[in-house]
Formats: structure tokens, sequence, C-alpha cells
């Protein structure tokens, strides 16, 4: 409650036996006189709000209301209540409290609703005072008591009205009567106005500001209609000033036809937010009209402004070879945001989702490339199914990178969207990778999905696979890739049959936006270091959770199934994705070795003491190898996610693999290590020979390592490189079997345990902790990376 004092300090005032101004026989005097009851009356009742510790409210009794009393103070209602004999008493917030709670039982209202010294607290004097109002009979008055602020010292001016304070409150009134108290004025109010509201205009401003729309019109290739003006030297949309007394819609209907001799409907227009900056020492605001509907083409109207009108290609606009009008780029990145680097900024507030449906156009070279895409993908065997084929031919991926060239929009590969310090943020995923995870999402017509992180393009393909009758709810923790995606949703027709959500994905979808048995697949686009227990909660028994799971600083794309209570892996690839913000985020900075230049990065394993680790290093050490070579190009995620699951003490060795020093550190980030008390060991590899005929390197696997136990430490690690040679290697993927963390080691499956905050994992290889298993899928893709 917003007053001079809160509730509490009412409440503590009264504790301390604290208490108004007692009743003055002026006061009192004027209440006999002008709201004594006459000898006939019967059942009047009256209100007093912020009643005290009573004293008004028995006056009122004894003068023969029936009387109710209100506070928001619990002290003062409890006080009046024991002290006042008759009196009703009531415990309410008056400024956001449901006064229309205290009406009267039966069909009339309050004869008399009194307000002493309160009504200066009150900050909503005017709505609070029209809310009494209307709990007044016909003939009801409304008795304002308040301190004068002329008569009192500035420093109680909280708690007074001033004339121009009283002036307004009486405005609403139909008979007012003033009547002066010493330092107090008491207002008799009656018969309050139901007038409508009328409308005015303040003074002549002083010419400080323009109000223009800029027309964004795409043909049916999706080029965007630009003209030059010669006298400015640049380029520029259909636009121009509101004329007054006209809608921003009719703005732009008008503005097109009389520059460029297009003709539209109103109707037709959607209207996208305004911008507002400054020009010449004017604020400009800018309305943005969106129209795709239009009859026409392009005529040069008012040669004296443009001299010609000509179509362009969206992302080619950033390479016009001329000045674009900063006011038009502006509002170019309003519809595509991202469109245009280093735009002069402007203050946009964007407008609620219109209900204007935008035509999509496209050029016929995107058609192909697209075409082209299917093509590709199909014959590597990533869209393997009509459905997915279907997918990916419908859903124009360049409408999601407005600031790539076609070609860059249909190349098998990620592209980044958002960086932040130079690191990709947020891309448009690699098509193959999102072929791969749509498929282990096992959709289906009419399925409920969620997909986790923004951007689009994916969640449409999503929707063309679970149809009309399906639903997509894409949740997005950036609010410029979520402004974004809602924008190309919009320009595509997908906005109807995907839902973007503006929040943290790591808590699921908003309650409202759950089936009710749950989404049938849960799609995460995001690298994720857990299981959210959210995920596991929202999805449906047998559903399918597909994420980039991070075990151990490896990233895997996993396909899961909710056989509960478990989720059971069914198939895992390699990946790369950007990583998790917000809850999700992890902590990727490796702890300092010394001043060694090298450090160590723990993963899902408890950090060790690094103490000594530096002078084990400059003492030197031993080197080991092993024997097991690979051949360049052979992925080694089953290597990777082994060491990382089944060595205690495993962790990630960094540093700069070009400076000198005695780690032998790989190319790649990385190396990975173990440390078994005060020594360390971590994996070298060193090229041993060379395949002519296929242009082909062997590399062999070496140990280095460090400190008193350093020799023990390198056996061990040496040790789990053999055994994945001997048992593991070429064989079926492992089994990840995903609990609810705090699950008892008891019910467990037999493997190595990863923990994490959310959930245990449980990595079980085949031949070693179970028999082999067509349920266990093997990689399909090779190293892959898809910055998503």
């Amino acid at each position: 409650m917003s007053t001079t004092h809160t509730a509490q300090d009412w409440h503590a005032h009264y504790v301390a036996g604290r208490d108004f101004r007692p009743l003055s026989d002026a006061e009192k005097t004027i209440l006999t006189e002008h709201l004594a009851l006459p000898e006939d009356a019967q059942e009047a009742r009256a209100l007093d709000v912020a009643c005290g510790t009573g004293e008004l409210a028995r006056f009122l009794t004894a003068a023969g209301y029936q009387v109710d009393a209100v506070d928001w103070a619990q002290s003062a209602v409890d006080k009046t209540s024991a002290a006042s004999d008759g009196v009703s008493c009531h415990h309410l917030d008056l400024t956001s409290g449901d006064l229309s709670s205290l009406a009267p039982a039966g069909t009339g209202g309050y004869r008399l609703i009194t307000m002493r010294r309160a009504l200066a607290h009150l900050p909503d004097r005017t709505r609070t005072v029209a809310e009494l109002a209307a709990l007044l009979d016909e003939d009801g008055t409304l008795c304002v008591i308040t301190p004068h602020a002329d008569r009192h010292p500035e420093e109680l001016r909280g708690i007074c009205l001033d004339d121009t304070e009283i002036d307004l409150l009486a405005d609403g009134w139909q008979d007012t009567e003033r009547i002066e108290a010493g330092d107090l004025t008491v207002l008799l109010l009656r018969g309050p106005k139901t007038d409508l509201v009328t409308y005015s205009e303040k003074r002549t401003p002083k010419p400080s500001a323009m109000a223009g729309v800029a027309v964004v019109v795409t043909n049916d290739r999706g080029q965007v209609l630009l003209g030059w003006n010669p006298s400015r030297a640049v380029w520029e949309l259909p636009a121009g000033k509101v004329e007054p007394g006209e809608a921003f819609e009719a703005t732009a209907v008008r503005e097109l036809a009389e520059e460029a001799g297009l003709h539209a409907r109103p109707e037709s227009v959607l209207l996208l937010g305004t911008l507002c900056d400054s020009m010449h020492g004017f604020t400009r605001v800018t309305e943005i009209a969106r129209l795709t509907d239009y009859t026409g083409e392009p005529t040069v109207r008012e040669p004296e402004l443009i001299t010609r009108w000509e179509w362009h290609t969206p992302f080619a606009v950033r390479n016009l070879p001329q000045p674009l009008f900063t006011a038009s780029a502006q509002a170019l990145n309003v519809v595509w945001p991202g469109l245009l680097p280093d735009v002069p900024p402007a203050h946009h507030t964007p407008r609620p989702t219109g209900r204007v449906q935008l035509t999509f156009g496209e050029p016929a070279t995107a058609i192909r490339l697209r075409e082209q895409l299917v093509e590709d993908l199909t014959e590597a065997g990533w869209t393997d199914t009509p459905e997915l084929r279907r997918a990916f031919a419908t859903v124009p991926r360049q409408a999601f990178l407005p600031e790539q060239s076609l070609a860059r929009a249909y190349a098998n590969e990620a592209v980044p969207t958002v960086f932040d310090s130079g690191r990709s943020m947020s891309s448009v995923s690699q098509p193959e990778m999102q072929a791969v995870m749509l498929r282990r999402a096992n959709l289906r017509p009419e399925a409920h999905v969620l997909e986790i992180g923004g951007g689009g393009y994916n969640a449409c393909l999503i929707a063309e696979l679970v149809g009309p009758h399906g639903s997509v709810v894409c949740m997005e923790i950036d609010p410029y890739v979520h402004a974004r995606t809602e924008r190309f949703l919009s320009e595509t027709g997908y906005a109807d049959r995907v839902r973007a959500v503006l929040g943290d994905g790591t808590h699921g979808a908003p309650g409202e936006l759950i089936p009710a048995d749950g989404f049938d697949a849960i799609i995460v686009t995001v690298a994720s270091n857990d299981v959210a227990r959210y995920w596991t909660n929202q999805l449906a028994q047998g559903g399918h959770l597909v994420l980039p799971l991070r075990i151990g600083g490896f990233t895997r794309a996993v396909g899961l199934r909710n056989e509960d209570p478990a989720l059971v892996s069914t198939e895992i690839s390699p990946c790369g994705f950007v990583p998790m913000q917000g809850a999700g985020r992890w902590d990727e900075t490796a702890a300092p070795i010394g001043d060694t230049g090298y450090g160590i990065r723990w993963e899902d394993t408890p950090p060790a003491t690094l103490d000594g680790l530096d002078r084990a290093l400059a003492a030197g050490g031993t080197e080991l190898w092993t024997g097991v070579t690979v051949r360049g190009g052979e992925t080694l995620e089953d290597l990777q996610l082994w060491l990382a699951t089944s060595l205690a003490g495993f962790c990630r060795m960094e540093g700069d693999p070009d400076r000198p020093g005695p780690v032998r550190l790989p190319k790649r980030s990385g190396a990975e290590a173990v440390i078994l008390g005060r020594s360390l060991a971590c994996l070298m590899t060193e090229r041993r020979e060379h395949d002519e005929a296929d242009d082909t390197p062997t590399w062999e696997f070496g140990v280095q390592g460090f400190g008193p136990d350093g020799k023990a430490a390198a056996d061990t690690l040496a040790a789990a490189v053999h055994t994945w040679d001997r048992d593991l290697r070429d064989r079926a993927t492992p089994r990840l079997t995903v609990l609810p963390a705090g699950t008892p080691d008891s019910a467990l499956p037999a493997g190595d345990v990863v923990e994490k905050n959310d959930c245990r994992i449980v990595v079980s290889w085949p031949g070693r902790d179970e028999a082999p298993s067509s349920a266990v899928g093997r990689n399909t893709a090779e190293g892959r990376s898809d910055e998503q």
C-alpha cells in the first residue's frame, strides 16, 4: 500500500498507544448540525473509513447510525472492536483492497461515509473516492475531514490537502458544501456525477517534433522497395508525415500511392511499432508499417523527391554502394532484426502482434537452393523420411537469416547470428544436425513439442512435422533473439503455428502451455550441462527428449526416451552447440596451476587441490607411449566419453599449445587428464606415419606424467586407453540412463555414475556393464560441430 505511512507503521502506531487528534467541539457541532438523522430515520447505515481507534465510529453510533468501521492497521481494528459496542469492524487495505465488499446488505447503500484525517495519505485519491461514492445510497453524503495545507507548517504538508486538491476532489460531485473548522476543512459531498469523460488539448506546443510513417513493402519475390532521392543522395523507403487526424494505416496507404503509385487498403497494413530518435534538434517519431498486399507497379509520382523506385533483396541492402536514409535503415532493422549493422540507435516501442497476415514472397534462387539442400541432405542420409524432406523443402531458411546471402543461408553449416565478445551466442543450426535431432524426437502429426532455444527456423521445421493439429512452444531467454524470432515467424506465416515465449527454458514451459499429458517431445538446441528436472517433469510418458548434453566437458547430441522413472538413451552422436544461458549456465574458467600458463578445468569430477603441481611440471615428467593408433579423421567420441566417465580425477588441461612448456598440448581445445594426489597425467598424440594412397596420417596415443606419482597416473590413463581399444572401440555406443538426483545407488543400473544437479546419469558400456542391445544406437554423425 502506497501511503505516507505503511500499514505496518500504522499498526505500530496504535500498538504503542498513540491515536489521532480527538474530535474537536467544532467537528462535533458540524457533524451534528449537518449529518444528524431525522427522528423517523430507520436503519441508516454509516461507514467510517480509516477509523483509527474508533472515536468517530462511536460518535456516529450515538447519533443513531449503524456503523461499519474499516482501517488498514489490524491494531486499530482490534482497538475499535474492543471499545465500540455496536460497531462492525473490518480490516482492509484501503488503496488496493476490495472496497465494494463493504457494501451493506440489501438494495440501499450507506447514508453516510466519513473519512477523517486520512485522504491525504492515499496515493490514488480519485479512484478511492469514486469507489466510495459507489457505496452511497441515493441521498447519501461523503464527509471528508482534512487538515488544510495553508494552516499547517510545511513539514506537515504530507497529511494535508490544499485548495487545488480540494477543488479537484469536489469537481466530481453535483452538490458540495465546504465548512472551515479551525485548521481543518470539512467537505460534504452529495450526488456523484456520472457524465461521460470529455477531452481537451494542451496549449499549442512549439514546433519540436516530426511524426511520420515509413512503409516497408515487399513484392512476391520478397524484395523491398526503395526510392532514390537525388537531392539528399540517399535511398529511402516510401514514407511521409502524418496529416492532422490521420491514422497511421491511412498515412501509409496515402504516401505509398502518392509517392510510388501503389494502392493498398488500410486494413492490409501491419503496424510494427514506433521509433523515436533525434534529428537536427527535432524529436523524430516514425511508425513502421509493413505491407505485402497491394496493386500496381512502382511509378515515379513525385520526381522532385524520388527519381526512381527499385526492389532490393533485403540482404543486399547491407552492401548498397550509396547511403541509406537513417530512418529507413532503422525501420528495416525492425522488420528484419540484425539485417543492417551499426545503425544509429532509435528507441523502438513495439506494438502487440496484429492480425494482419503477411504474404511471404521469395526469389526463385531461394527455392532452387532449398531444393538442392534437401537433395544433398538426402544423399548423405540425413533426411531419410518423406516427412523430413518435405519439412526442409517447405520452410524458407533464408527468412531467418536475412543478413546472409542466399548461398550462405542454404549452406549445410551453422550460421551465427548473435555474438558476445566475439563468441557465438545464438545461430541457425547446421541442417544435418537439425535433421538428426528432429528424427530422434520421433515427431508425429498432432504431437505437442517444446523447443528450448529460439531463432524460429527449427521451430518451423517442427511445425511442419507435427502438422496443423500439433503444437510448438519455443522458449528463448535472450530478448533480442526472442524479438527476432517473433518477427520472422510473422514474416513467414508461422506465427499461428509456433508460440514464441520469452523466458529461461531451463525451467521448462509456462504452466498454462503444458499439455495435460506432457509434451510428446522436448528438443533443446543449446548445450546443456544437466538434464533439467523441469524437462523430465513436463515430458509425456514414452515421450522423447533430445538435447546436446555435456558430460565431462564433451557435448553429445543425445536422444532420450521417457521410460518412467528413467530416461533411457536411444542414440548418441558428437556435436557442438552454443552454451546454455540463465539458470543452466556453467563456468568454464580453468583453475590456474600457479603461474605456469596451464590450467585445469573440472567438469563432472569434484575438484582436487592443485598445490605443488606447478613444481611438478617444472621438474619434468615421464612419457609413456601406448601403441594405440588412430587414423586422421577417425572419431574419438567413445574414447572421450569413456575417459570422462570411468576415470576418477578426470579433468581437462588447458594452455597455449604454441607456448613452450613441458606439456605437449594438442592443437584442439585442451587435453584429457587425470589428477591423482599431487600428480598429473595428460593424454597426447604424435604423428607416426602417413598413408600416401589416401593422404591419411596415423597418430599414436601417449601419456605424460608429472609429480611424485606421475608414473602411476600415466599408467592409469594409458590403461584406460588400452581398455577402450581392446573392449569398446568400434562397438556400440554406451547407454545413458538418466534418473532424478537423489535416486539411491541400489536403484541404479550397472555403469559409471555422473552426478549432476538435477539428475544422476549412469553410463553403461556394452560388453562391460550390459550385453549389446538393439536399443543402443550407433553414432550417426562424424564429429560435426553445430554452433546453435
